[in-house]
């Protein structure tokens, strides 16, 4: 028998053993289960209640004889199973090891992507430096860096619009470029604010349809050179289920996907993931409760702020909803893409997105993962917007971001930082007189959505953030100003 069919079947029998008995667990709330052990992975226990019901939780949420428990029961397949798979991931590395050298790979991407065959080692600070592409976004637990890139820049020979890489301090875990694509090809205006200055759009699908098929070839012909023919398989789920075009080097899956009238896109992805079609680990609630409680914290000044919420810069492109929407729903450890989320929502070229459409499609990927999207018609009470923040959930929110709304913002969030509480609240409670005689936003102007994540409850006001990239982090409003120029609705992803 195959001596790696041999490992696989003497490694599933030795957990199959472990998992038969439950064991009681108490979390450091005081709160306690009985569950069976499945996995246990870099500090991440994958555990069955006797409901039936399956979580993966970081292990150091539980109290320490907990710990010790779920030490001792997995130290045996831990220790086996490590020694194991590293003997055989030396073999299978030895036995698949591409003849194609990094260096060749360079040559044919056109950029300083490899300094050795393993990508998944290098940290996004060393990645970022070489490919020379601006952070985007960092978190604690995770960071991305995204190039729009100018007209001569090329990757295997084409333009990248936008790429992206995405990873955590430690390593990088995954790239995605966008070739030709209906937002960033016809987009109409600039960056942030300017993106609501009119300008001139080609809008010619047919156009659209040459450029894409003009890449696809590229990009084919381009890794057929150095790495042969393709195979064709499934990838992602949900909206970011597509057809792709795989090609393996070592450790690296590249994937070429075509969306007829959208976009042609390259992932690169570890091959375990492009062997596993992209699906994703449900998070158990309880550990994200957890984490996004511990995301907020509040300032001398009396400012409550939601951290960590990860940013996307949807570029000179009218994305504001899909970027929202995936900033939201990463943050909830949902996966999402907005370019595949601009598909889902019927976004027409430059931008415009179908907010009815998308929400449809949202709610499906947040049901899967065992999330909730909840509708709130109107601008939701200062009381509501408090409890959602204070647990650490973000609120969408439709809004118009007018010229007036945008000068206002950035002029108050510029004063507020060296300005007194009491005086602040002053200098609020004056403009909340004059916000009434406010003119009313025409129905359809400026629509936007961005993340309400923070709040003072001395002055009444709210922080928010655009997808507009770093500079718009952070800005604040009074509530009696946002709840003038709002839209009429915003979103929750609850729990």
């Amino acid at each position: 028998m195959n001596e790696h069919l041999l490992f696989f079947l003497s490694f599933f029998l030795t957990c199959s053993c472990l998992n038969g008995e439950f064991i009681h667990l108490k979390n450091r709330a005081g709160t306690e289960i009985e569950a069976r052990i499945l996995n246990y992975q870099n500090g991440q226990v994958k555990l069955e209640r006797k409901d039936g019901a399956i979580f993966i939780v970081s292990i150091s949420m539980f109290e320490e004889k907990s710990v010790n428990a779920i030490k001792r029961k997995v130290g045996h397949i831990i220790d086996t199973s490590i020694t194991q798979s590293s003997i055989l991931k030396s073999k299978v590395s030895r036995t698949q090891q591409s003849k194609v050298p990094f260096s060749r790979i360079n040559d044919a991407v056109g950029q300083k992507l490899f300094i050795d065959t393993n990508l998944w080692d290098d940290t996004a600070d060393e990645v970022g430096e070489r490919l020379n592409w601006p952070v985007e976004s960092a978190t604690t637990s995770s960071i991305s860096c995204r190039l729009y890139a100018s007209a001569d820049y090329r990757f295997l020979d084409a333009r990248p619009y936008s790429a992206v890489f995405y990873g955590s301090a430690d390593n990088v875990s995954s790239f995605s470029l966008v070739f030709a694509n209906k937002g960033d090809c016809f987009a109409a205006a600039g960056l942030a604010e300017e993106h609501f200055k009119e300008g001139y759009v080609t809008n010619d699908p047919v156009e659209l349809e040459k450029m894409i098929e003009r890449d696809e070839g590229t990009l084919t012909k381009k890794l057929e050179g150095i790495l042969g023919k393709g195979r064709r398989q499934n990838f992602g789920q949900g909206s970011a289920k597509r057809k792709v075009m795989r090609w393996d080097w070592n450790d690296h899956s590249f994937l070429v996907s075509v969306a007829d009238g959208e976009f042609v896109s390259l992932s690169i992805e570890k091959s375990e993931v492009a062997d596993k079609r992209g699906k994703q680990t449900k998070v158990a609630d309880m550990h994200i409760r957890r984490v996004h409680e511990a995301n907020v914290y509040k300032r001398s000044n009396g400012d409550v702020i939601i951290s960590n919420i990860p940013m996307v810069d949807q570029g000179p492109k009218g994305y504001c909803v899909p970027a929202t929407f995936e900033r939201c729903m990463r943050y909830m450890e949902i996966p999402a893409d907005m370019y595949l989320l601009a598909m889902a929502g019927n976004t027409g070229m430059g931008g415009g997105t179908v907010i009815s459409t998308l929400v449809n499609a949202v709610q499906q990927e947040v049901w899967a993962a065992g999330r909730t999207l909840k509708i709130v018609d109107g601008f939701p009470s200062f009381k509501e917007l408090e409890k959602y923040l204070k647990d650490g959930v973000p609120v969408l929110w439709g809004l118009h971001s007018t010229p007036w709304f945008n000068d206002t913002a950035n002029r108050r969030t510029a004063l507020r930082r060296s300005s007194q509480p009491d005086l602040w609240k002053k200098i609020i409670e004056k403009a909340d007189e004059k916000a009434d005689r406010l003119p009313r936003p025409q129905r359809g102007e400026n629509l936007h959505i961005c993340i309400i994540h923070g709040f003072n409850k001395t002055t009444e006001e709210i922080a928010f953030t655009d997808s507009w990239g770093p500079r718009f982090t952070e800005r604040w409003i009074s509530v009696k100003e946002a709840e003038h120029f709002s839209s009429g609705r915003c979103w929750v992803i609850e729990y």
